[in-house]
């Protein structure tokens, strides 16, 4: 594939599609360009490739994949998108009514989703592209009637090595194919603008670098794949729900689709929602970009408390769900009841689930743990941190009674796990629940002096009160937000009245994402990445 050209008028760069990010979406809506015949040229902010995605799991969720249907699983269209719909507009869900009572906008976002992610992941596999490995965990929303399929939709990159990926390995496998056929990528260009011409078709962009500013024209369109607007404090103050402290995302996701689409009118959706997640507070307030999300809280002896001492939820159950929690509105005190949370746990839990995040290895320390020989030294502990940053967290305080109530709140635990039960919240009642716990996020070091969890619900355990205490301060974050300029199904940016900007696709998370609200399972963000840059790519690249 030959590069990109300079033009005969101002020395402007042209190509036929111009792709802005190169995470799962722009590399997928690049390699789907050039397959499709098209002079592709990469815009890309940071210094390096990769995006979001090069720090992510790298899996994707893909409904009714081929790995699946090997393993003889059906995964039935209605079925699915009765699951999906259910999830990601939950307020409007309507079993029985037609469309699931979704507008036919949403639904068929949706749907185009369950048409087309199978077919993108088989052909990339089928052209030497791509090859998936299937992980057989259950997705996020177990115990709903509408969970007709429990497991095989998680799919992951397998290496040359035949071994299954991770984020980084997805991105340089993309970016080795794109590499390959010669496709340019000019680093640290921040586009600034959008270019329409007379007859009101996108072709080009402002792009900024070096601190000079320019026009690349495109010839037939150009996709934005950007990601969120994490990084972008006004943005998150304006729109976000509830109070959130930091992210995942690389600190270029800045939201620079927002604004450049509402220039051009586009039509913005989904900005309250994000990829949610928990994070611990001190990296958040550290990081620009955290190292890792807790995607579930690790061990059995183990229990997470707001500032009341009180659990507020099954600490097994997936990171998305869970950051919500914090988000909770005391009517009576006019606060954020969860605006944080405290992770504690015993000597027992410290040593025999070393190393599963977050717990330090064995042997290591981290500054983020909080530790007290006694619970009501444990509460001092925690109020002189919350203390030590109030310059930046506010003026936080623990409840006078944190220490005694977190007591009773364990004695009420141990009764329960003694059984193996949990008749607060249903800890480890349900499949994601166990078998994330004791597949990935709770592994036990061999040769402790620890006993390992005798009984069948392996997420409970007593908390031992005779040994020391450690607590972790977490909060609400995202891994990226998930709104902006509005697509239809073919990846085609809507202005407000819902018209198609000639020229303009997105895909990823600086559009209004087409789970809006729902986290479907492991996953979820790649998949809709790849998919719908895909069709991104191939539309933008169809442009007579």
């Amino acid at each position: 594939m030959a590069a990109a050209s300079e033009s005969a008028t101002g020395g402007d760069v042209v190509a036929d599609v111009l792709v802005v990010g190169t995470g799962a979406a722009g590399l997928s809506a690049a390699i789907a360009a050039v397959r499709a015949g098209a002079k592709v040229l990469i815009l890309e902010k940071a210094a390096a490739a990769g995006g979001t995605t090069i720090k992510s799991d790298g899996a994707y969720w893909i409904p009714n994949n081929h790995q699946m249907r090997t393993k003889g699983v059906d995964d039935p269209k209605d079925a699915a998108i009765g699951y999906m719909a259910r999830g990601s507009y939950p307020f409007i869900y309507r079993k029985s009514q037609p469309r699931f009572g979704l507008g036919e906008a949403e639904y068929r976002l949706i749907e185009a989703y369950y048409d087309n992610a199978s077919q993108v992941i088989e052909d990339l596999e089928t052209a030497g592209i791509l090859k998936s490995g299937i992980v057989m965990l259950p997705d996020y929303q177990d115990h709903w009637d509408e969970s007709k399929v429990l497991r095989g939709r998680i799919l992951l990159p397998l290496t040359p090595a035949g071994d299954l990926g991770r984020g980084r390995d997805l991105v340089k496998i993309l970016l080795g194919w794109l590499t390959a056929h010669q496709v340019p990528i000019l680093y640290k260009q921040h586009v600034v603008g959008i270019v329409r011409n007379r007859a009101g078709r996108v072709d080009g962009l402002k792009v900024e670098a070096g601190g000079k500013e320019r026009i690349i024209h495109a010839r037939r369109g150009v996709v934005f794949a950007s990601g969120g607007y994490t990084h972008n404090p006004e943005l998150m103050l304006n729109f976000q729900a509830g109070p959130v402290w930091g992210g995942c995302a690389v600190p270029t996701n800045q939201g620079d689709f927002v604004k450049a689409g509402i220039e051009q009118g586009a039509k913005i959706g989904n900005m309250a929602n994000a990829w949610r997640a928990e994070l611990i507070l001190e990296q958040a307030l550290e990081f620009p970009s955290v190292p890792k999300d807790v995607w579930q809280p690790s061990g059995d002896s183990m229990i997470v408390v707001n500032k009341y001492g009180e659990r507020v939820y099954d600490e097994k159950r997936n990171y998305h769900d869970r950051a919500r929690a914090h988000f909770t509105w005391d009517v009576l005190n006019s606060e954020y009841r969860n605006k944080l949370l405290f992770m504690v746990y015993d000597q027992r839990t410290a040593e025999l689930f070393a190393g599963s995040f977050p717990l330090p290895a064995t042997g290591d320390s981290a500054s983020y743990v909080i530790s007290a020989p006694t619970l009501a030294a444990l509460g001092a502990a925690i109020q002189q941190r919350l203390d030590s940053f109030a310059d930046r967290i506010g003026d936080e305080k623990l409840d006078a009674n944190f220490a005694s109530s977190l007591e009773k709140q364990i004695d009420r635990f141990n009764a329960d796990a003694k059984d193996g039960t949990d008749q607060q919240f249903g800890r480890g009642k349900y499949p994601y629940d166990g078998e994330w716990h004791t597949a990935i996020e709770s592994i036990p070091v061999k040769g402790t002096k620890w006993p390992e969890n005798p009984g069948a619900n392996k997420t409970v355990y007593p908390v031992d009160k005779g040994s020391a205490f450690f607590a972790i301060i977490l909060g609400a974050g995202t891994l990226d937000t998930n709104g902006g300029p509005v697509i239809n199904d073919k990846a085609q940016v809507v202005d407000i009245q819902g018209h198609v900007i000639p020229g303009l696709f997105g895909a990823g998370n600086c559009v209004a994402s087409p789970a809006a609200a729902a986290y479907w399972g492991a996953g979820g963000t790649i998949g809709p990445a790849l998919t719908f840059g895909t069709l991104a790519g191939q539309a933008a690249a169809a442009v007579s």
